[in-house]
């Protein structure tokens, strides 16, 4: 179901030996067909949010699959490193796998950039049927060319507000505002655009940035802000859902081609299968987290239909002066296979 592989043939690699990212007896050469070694799979995202559920089920599956051979190592929260220290981390095989966000990963392979175009996707449903068609394939594909090799498309959610002082609804509430983004050069330039004042910082700062008062907000999806506690100084929400933000599965190409092949199907096929069992946990958790946020006394705006309106009229701008530093072709792919005519319009 989901493409996620070139071709997987098996062949001498480097020795893996790990700094900070250390696979204790894990490195060197190609694995014997039986042996015995462990994986140390990376990421950003607060243990118990519903990735890491998914990269357990994952772990759970190869150990199982492997009659125990392979362990699977879960490193939440940054443990090993922000999500482009762990990709260059796998593209060097010093770390075995990570699941970073498509705008970080992005700076690695830059025909990714249309993701961050804002407002492509009206919900998941629509943001799935692109991913597994034929165009999310062949980007999956693209990325060996940046020498990591991509399982699938995992998925961080939608991304919402939260602010420190003022409810934000209408483009008009967000002039002025410094705004925590990531380091994504387009999402950067798409809130210079709306006259925000954008400040990337590393995910591990944000927290302390908001309760000293150094950004006014941040953007991300609702169940991150909330297992994050961002939601304690930035308690002011809004469910603008300005962008989807998939995650890329990732595991180094050097590690996955020195297995052998059984290994690699297990891998491979353990990995499709976490994907379902993400988007089922990934769906009404959106809901669930609102709900607990409300209850623990944040306030959770919607924006009405002219609200939402507001918005992409007022990025139309935007994506005529940046359509055309991406790949603007793979761009109008998206947005008529998401069945985006506003800004398909735009750009042609």
């Amino acid at each position: 179901m989901f493409k996620r592989k070139g071709a997987l043939a098996l062949g001498i690699i480097a020795a893996l030996s790990l700094t900070a990212c250390a696979s204790g007896g894990n490195g060197g050469g190609e694995k014997a067909e039986g042996s015995s070694y462990t994986i140390k799979f990376g990421n950003v995202i607060s243990a118990g949010d519903t990735q890491n559920q998914a990269y357990d089920y994952f772990a759970e599956l190869v150990n199982e699959r492997s009659d125990g051979r392979i362990t699977v190592e879960v490193y939440p929260d940054s443990q090993l490193g922000g999500e482009r220290e762990m990709i260059e981390a796998v593209q060097a095989g010093n770390l075995e796998m990570t699941a970073p966000s498509v705008g970080v990963l992005a700076n690695f392979d830059d025909s990714l950039q249309v993701f961050d175009f804002p407002f492509i996707f009206e919900n998941a449903e629509t943001a799935y049927e692109v991913l597994d068609s034929e165009i999310g394939d062949d980007m999956l594909s693209g990325i060996e060319e940046s020498g990591l090799t991509a399982l699938g498309w995992g998925e961080n959610g939608f991304r919402n507000l939260a602010m420190t002082k003022e409810t934000v609804v209408t483009p008009e509430d967000i002039k002025g505002k410094k705004l925590r983004t990531m380091q994504v050069p387009m999402h950067i330039a798409y809130w210079e655009s709306m006259g925000a004042a954008p400040t990337p910082m590393a995910f591990p700062e944000v927290f302390t940035a908001l309760q000293q008062g150094v950004v006014d907000g941040v953007e991300n999806p609702f169940e991150l802000l909330y297992s994050a506690k961002f939601t304690e100084p930035a308690a002011k929400l809004t469910e603008l859902r300005w962008i989807y933000d998939p995650e890329v599965i990732l595991i180094s190409k050097s590690f996955l081609e020195g297995l052998p092949a059984e290994d690699q199907e297990i891998i491979t096929t353990a990995a499709d299968d976490m994907i379902v069992k993400l988007r089922e946990l990934k769906a009404g958790i959106n809901d669930e987290v609102r709900a607990e946020i409300e209850a623990a006394g944040g306030t959770v705006a919607d924006v009405t239909p002219e609200q939402r309106q507001a918005w992409i009229d007022a990025t139309v701008p935007f994506y005529e002066a940046n359509a055309s530093k991406v790949d603007t072709e793979k761009l109008k792919a998206i947005l008529e296979a998401a069945g985006n005519t506003t800004f398909l319009e735009a750009i042609n």
